[in-house]
């Protein structure tokens, strides 16, 4: 067995690995997202812009009802077809806890099927951060949700827009 020593300068090699997970990205804006609504502790709400929220409107019929369910299933199969996720809602609780529910995941519009929809076709999309409403045509709401969530359109220029005639809500349970 040889042994040959050899001399010379020392190396340190110029590589710099750094490195972090997705997670911390997550934490902060999780972190930037979210609040307290008022003063009460149980409103908390994400407030994701419509563009990164994972789930963008949430459908509810006002009340279990059969007819409001199966306009409320065609609305949803549009916002699906529009290439917008969403969700249907048709639990007992109150308007206002199913609102709640979906602020707190970071829903940013809600879709509600009431009775007047039976008869005129139009439909309330409430907005999650001012919690305004309007009316707006059933066969419109997949592309207004659809240019909201792209940021074609904000929801000042929906409240401006006479077409869709504000919706004055309910206190909120």
């Amino acid at each position: 067995k040889l042994t040959v020593r050899r001399h010379g300068r020392n190396f340190t090699p110029g590589v710099i690995e750094p490195s972090f997970g997705i997670g911390r990205l997550l934490y902060c804006l999780f972190e930037h997202s979210f609040y307290v609504r008022g003063n009460d502790a149980q409103r908390a709400v994400f407030r994701f812009p419509p563009l990164v929220a994972p789930t963008k409107a949430t459908v509810f019929p006002l009340v279990n009802d059969a007819q409001l369910n199966a306009v409320a299933a065609e609305v949803s199969q549009a916002l699906t077809a529009a290439g917008l996720t969403n969700t249907m809602d048709i639990t007992a609780n109150t308007i206002g806890k199913r609102y709640a529910r979906t602020d707190e995941i970071g829903v940013p519009f809600a879709v509600t099927v009431d009775r007047p929809t039976l008869q005129d076709g139009t439909v309330t999309v409430r907005d999650r951060d001012s919690m305004r409403q309007v009316r707006v045509p059933r066969e419109e709401v997949a592309q207004l949700l659809r240019d909201l969530a792209d940021q074609k359109l904000s929801w000042a220029d929906v409240l401006s827009n006479p077409k869709y005639p504000a919706q004055e809500a309910a206190a909120e349970n």
